[in-house]
């Protein structure tokens, strides 16, 4: 009884300690007001020279339906307008395994003079500019266009072909692969519904030189040195996830099951208990407020942000996978800050393989 006592309480002092170990590692719905420069917001920050081209965030959101970042907050804007402004995302770098990265991305327009070029990518946290993974758009049409891939040097494009003013959902994965120059990138572009697994086959993949260091970097770039270009292209991207596995990075979703109004905040044991490799997590609101929810090891460190966002009154629930996960006692806690209410509530789980 001391010893449970003892690690409770040392879960409770370490949980302020920055996350040493994310399963999600970044998301970014673009919940702000509309702004003529994203940079300085939210932990964006501009990467190289200071251009009259920003980065943007513009009003409305986009939606994709049944993905977790759809129809939230506004959307970033990229104009495309002569080589613009870079602006960059820190998260805990990655040096193997996968990292994965989702978002919904609308082309609105493409120029006569619009060749081919790239919006928004991966880099390393050397601090040096090893943009990588990127999403490449090349002009077919006004109307039309093929989306690509590039790991570090060569693009390998679809041959699916694509609309202007249609929002796609689209999944990029960087594998460090052991031996030299031989990591791979690879691309998911979905037109409709959001697979619960990876696809045997992606819309493209690439194998070159050059291998990176790691993956510690989001990269938002309008149209800043590139040797092709959108040329005024107007492009926007929203809901943006990363992460070390599909789950985590697609389908990292909080649904609401109910606007049934509760006395108070709680939040519920999750279900199963023990469980291997999925339960679900609930919590009530009874009033509009920022929720954060994250689950801990029995050490302190963070292994999930699970949610960090403003809800409405009702009661809502997510799903939890411990799939990469080792067997083990851990922590899951809520804080809520609204008007009237502020707290915070913890609970305990045991994954059990």
């Amino acid at each position: 009884m001391k010893i449970t006592k003892f690690i409770a309480l040392s879960v409770l002092i370490i949980i302020s300690v920055q996350s040493l170990y994310s399963q999600n590692l970044f998301k970014d719905d673009f919940n702000y007001t509309v702004l003529d420069s994203l940079e300085g917001t939210g932990g964006w920050n501009r990467s190289g020279v200071n251009t009259p081209s920003n980065v943007q965030v513009k009003s409305p959101g986009l939606s994709y339906p049944g993905y977790a970042g759809s129809g939230i907050g506004n959307t970033a804007y990229l104009s495309n307008i002569g080589e613009g402004d870079n602006v960059s995302h820190n998260f805990s770098p990655q040096n193997s395994g996968n990292v994965y990265m989702s978002y919904m991305i609308r082309v609105d327009s493409m120029t006569a003079t619009a060749t081919t070029g790239y919006n928004i990518c991966f880099n390393q946290s050397t601090g040096s500019t090893f943009f990588n993974t990127a999403l490449y758009t090349k002009r077919l049409s006004a109307t039309t266009f093929n989306f690509g891939i590039r790991k570090s040097i060569i693009i390998n494009y679809s041959s699916t072909v694509y609309n202007t003013n249609t929002t796609y959902l689209v999944v990029v994965k960087y594998s460090f692969v052991n031996g030299n120059n031989n990591d791979s990138a690879k691309m998911y572009v979905f037109t409709s519904g959001v697979p619960a697994t990876e696809p045997a086959v992606p819309s493209a993949f690439i194998v070159d030189t050059l291998d990176m260091v790691n993956i510690g970097q989001v990269i938002l770039t309008n149209n800043y040195a590139q040797s092709g270009s959108l040329k005024s292209s107007s492009v926007k991207i929203d809901g943006i996830r990363v992460g070390r596995t599909w789950a985590s990075s697609l389908l990292s979703g909080i649904n609401q099951i109910s606007n049934v109004i509760p006395e108070e905040f709680s939040l519920s044991q999750n279900y199963p208990n023990p469980f291997n490799p999925s339960t679900k997590i609930g919590f009530k609101i009874p009033e509009s407020g920022n929720v954060k929810l994250q689950i801990f090891d029995i050490t302190g460190r963070t292994i999930s942000l699970i949610a960090d966002d403003r809800f409405s009154p009702g009661e809502y629930s997510v799903d939890f996978s411990g799939e990469n996960l080792s067997s083990g006692t851990y922590f899951y806690k809520m804080d809520y800050n609204s008007k009237s209410h502020s707290g915070s509530k913890l609970m305990k789980m045991t994954l059990l393989k």
